[in-house]
């Protein structure tokens, strides 16, 4: 509401803090012409207002209506999976780019072309700004929109009324099980982007995967296949992964091709092969995008890298916030350099899936040497609670509590003797969200100060 201006169509909607409903007043005093409402809206003569069943899924074919979407011809990729999204939608990004085809991403980083980088604070912003920001990369001539699609949109109807012309599936793991209330029902919403892509579209999808069989089975659309670990329509025959790069021997229609790049760890691996395939649907030539990463370095606070100085070793800081995620990071740290200790930060966000907690407490005990508790995002839960729960999947005396997240990221490089330090749950985020406020912090900038004050 805060938002309407004369002339304003005011859609209600019913958020997890506040309800639109509870503004309909304000917004009509504000000069709102017309209501759009679930039934609850109170009765009066001073605008229309039309009741439907569910506002958010009308909203997504309003916005689509309003900025004339299905006459703008982008080729649009939906990028779907539990870990991976934000990384393969910046590599088809940075392939498309590369080879002279103008394209512009969008996800958690912001949306993304060629004359900047914009944030949205969302994985996929609610259908209004979603078609809102399709119409300005279109009228600013860019042709391909690389873009994540998070379950949350997909079942709170965001991209309802967008044509995807090319749908990958990155994988399944479990996150996001407060929402959805379980794994099956988490699959089956990721599953609908598939259901709905037209048979002109293409799925990309990784058969390495436990639900890709159930995904194929369910297309219309044509569909190709990635593996690491089988034969696929594009597949990688040999790999070897280092601290500073990863090479691999991909297989593409039976030929052998070499791939050397600045990104570390298998799950990467997975992320260049979608994001390769998917170039390959569009028209780029299989050795013009192996090329074009050479030039890729890496995604901002995933699996972000920084050699520490006085032989501490290395941080590496990722968004990894789920127990899948933090599996795939250590796992790979440990394929790297099996011998290096590890010393790891992290906490869990408040109002979220609790179960998950005891989950990843396990995982980094298991990998690490030291683990230090922090805060991640408490919001309105207490940290304490959060910290005991987190605490329940410890089984040694290994670890220790240290609220303040930039004095817990200090402790662990000031403890460190040529580890590696893992600080996992916020990537590039700048700030902590304290009840409703959020105040700034970024695990990036903590590591970069301490590096830049205590270089020789």
């Amino acid at each position: 509401s805060r938002k309407v201006k004369e002339g304003t169509l005011f859609i209600a909607l019913r958020g997890v803090q506040s309800d639109g409903h509870d503004f309909i007043f304000d917004a009509i005093d504000k000069g709102a012409i017309a209501i759009i409402a679930n039934g609850r809206a109170p009765v009066t003569n001073k605008v229309p207002i039309l009741q439907v069943s569910n506002p958010r899924k009308v909203m997504s074919q309003i916005a689509s209506n309003f900025f004339e979407t299905q006459k703008n011809n982008l080729k649009v990729i939906g990028i779907t999976g539990t870990n991976g999204k934000t990384t393969t939608t910046q590599i088809t990004n940075h392939i498309l780019n590369f080879n002279n085809l103008r394209s512009g991403s969008l996800g958690t980083l912001g949306f993304d072309t060629p004359t900047g980088m914009k944030s949205t604070n969302f994985t996929t912003p609610e259908s209004i700004d979603l078609h809102h920001i399709l119409k300005i990369m279109k009228d600013g001539g860019i042709q391909f929109v690389p873009m994540e699609v998070s379950s949350h949109a997909i079942g709170m109807n965001r991209v309802d009324n967008l044509k995807f012309d090319v749908g990958i599936y990155t994988n399944l793991g479990f996150d996001h099980l407060d929402f959805h209330g379980n794994r099956e029902n988490y699959f089956k919403t990721k599953l609908k982007l598939f259901q709905n892509l037209s048979k002109k579209a293409t799925a990309i999808i990784n058969i390495d995967d436990e639900y890709s069989k159930r995904i194929i089975e369910n297309l219309k659309s044509k569909h190709l296949t990635y593996s690491i670990d089988k034969k696929a329509d594009l597949y990688i025959k040999k790999y070897s992964l280092e601290i500073n790069q990863s090479k691999a021997i991909i297989v593409y229609k039976k030929k052998e091709y070499t791939l050397s790049t600045a990104l570390v760890g298998k799950f990467n691996l997975y992320n260049i092969l979608a994001s390769i395939l998917c170039n390959l649907c569009l028209g780029v030539n299989i050795k013009s995008a192996i090329n074009a990463m050479s030039s890729f370095k890496n995604v901002p606070g995933r699996f972000e890298k920084f050699k520490l100085p006085n032989n501490k070793g290395f941080a590496i800081i990722d968004y990894a916030h789920s127990p899948d995620a933090f599996e795939n990071i250590y796992k790979n740290i440990k394929i790297i350099n099996e011998k290096k200790k590890i010393i790891s930060v992290f906490g869990c966000g408040g109002n979220r899936d609790s179960k998950k907690r005891p989950k990843m407490a396990s995982i980094a005990e298991n990998f690490s040497d030291w683990v230090i508790i922090t805060n991640d995002n408490p919001r309105n839960e207490s940290e304490d609670e959060i910290i005991e729960d987190i605490k329940k999947g410890f089984l040694f005396n290994k670890n220790e509590v240290i609220k303040n997240r930039k004095e817990a990221i200090i402790k662990a490089i000031e403890m460190s003797k040529n580890h590696i330090i893992v600080i996992l749950g916020k990537g590039i985020e700048e700030y902590q969200i304290l009840k409703n406020k959020k105040i700034p912090h970024s695990d990036i900038n903590t590591v970069e100060n301490y590096i830049n004050e205590n270089r020789n």
